[in-house]
């Protein structure tokens, strides 16, 4: 008689105030979605809060327009490498830093505690960590431009709203200007490839960390009607050579890329032991364009890689085609900003900064 009574005044309170008692809605209110690695995970409906833990994701969250969903970003984002980025969102400077640890890795907890509906990750591990604290962890990764799409897609459909449409407008700006530089290279497509050796500047000055097959570095080299000088040996990313096997590689050209490359770009020039490479000797050894993140490996700006290296290589093939217009056009559309003609020099130049040298 007395749970009646309790049931009872239950239900007048709640017929009095208009209510009706809590239903759980938690398994109406998710989407499902399978990431990069084959996990499916379950995000809400509208996400508000999205974290990056991974540079390319978060210029994926910029390129796709959810700037003001980022409520905090990782801690080397926030350093001088990375002034562009800066210097376009402006805002996250003053935002929570997170990955501030020198591996670069945000911790499942700090990731728990911003209590975001999106976190976007390129390992499987980090993503399972981040998911075992109830953070709805997307692995999300690229190492070619397919993939680079696919990831486009899926963040795109993961933040719903006009994030899908941005997302559609991305790929099919990405596959226009693979189709341009298929369409300029015409004969060359088939002919006698002229080999580009590949310096990763990424973590240091070294000249000898380069790339090997199934790697982007391969995509954009092979996409531009070059051929990745050590493909046929190497496989992955960041892997080292030394002297002897670059002399005997002798490349047609050299291109220098990541947060390092005017380092790794002195060092490789400062060197008499290679002064008798071809690339040196015909002037063919080039700076790769950086923006808000590194043209060569990272992000959506990969998106001009290809169409810089064959500009370069086929400068009479790409007379017209006006990669500065392309850069500043990109920087308005996608990120609305006005990207002034001397600071689309600068990264065409591969200035990190407007300031660096």
């Amino acid at each position: 008689m007395k749970k009646k009574l309790i049931l009872l005044l239950v239900l007048i309170v709640a017929l009095a105030t208009g209510c009706s008692p809590a239903k759980d809605t938690s398994t109406t209110k998710k989407r499902s979605f399978q990431d990069m690695a084959g996990t499916t995970v379950g995000l809400n409906v509208q996400v508000n809060t999205a974290i990056s833990c991974w540079p390319s994701g978060t210029q994926i969250l910029l390129t796709l327009g959810a700037a003001d969903k980022q409520p905090a970003y990782m801690d080397i984002l926030k350093s001088k490498s990375f002034v562009w980025m800066q210097t376009v969102n402006p805002a996250m400077t003053g935002k929570q830093s997170i990955a501030a640890s020198s591996d670069n890795i945000a911790s499942a907890k700090e990731i728990m505690l911003l209590n975001a509906d999106l976190v976007l990750t390129d390992t499987k591990n980090n993503a399972d960590a981040y998911r075992r604290t109830n953070s709805p962890a997307l692995c999300v990764y690229f190492s070619n431009f397919e993939e680079l799409k696919k990831s486009v897609k899926m963040i795109g459909d993961a933040l719903g709203g006009d994030a899908i449409a941005k997302a559609a407008t991305y790929n099919d700006y990405l596959d226009k200007n693979l189709k341009l530089i298929q369409d300029k290279l015409g004969d060359a497509k088939n002919a006698a490839k002229p080999t580009v050796y590949y310096v990763d500047g990424q973590s240091g000055d070294s000249i000898y960390v380069t790339s090997g097959s199934g790697t982007m570095q391969e995509d954009w080299i092979a996409k531009a009607g070059g051929k990745l000088a050590t493909a046929d040996t190497i496989k992955g990313a960041r892997k080292e050579v030394n002297a002897q096997k670059l002399l005997s590689l002798n490349p047609d050209y050299i291109v220098v890329g990541g947060l390092n490359q005017a380092a790794a770009y002195k060092t490789l020039m400062s060197d008499s032991s290679l002064s008798g490479l071809s690339a040196i000797k015909n002037g063919k050894v080039y700076l790769i364009p950086q923006g808000i993140l590194q043209w060569d490996e990272f992000g959506t700006e990969a998106a001009w890689q290809a169409v810089w290296l064959a500009k370069t290589i086929y400068p009479e093939k790409f007379a017209d085609v006006d990669l500065k217009g392309m850069v500043t056009g990109f920087y308005k559309t996608f990120y609305n900003y006005d990207l002034s003609s001397g600071y689309a020099d600068d990264i065409l130049a591969g200035k990190n900064s407007p300031t660096a040298k």
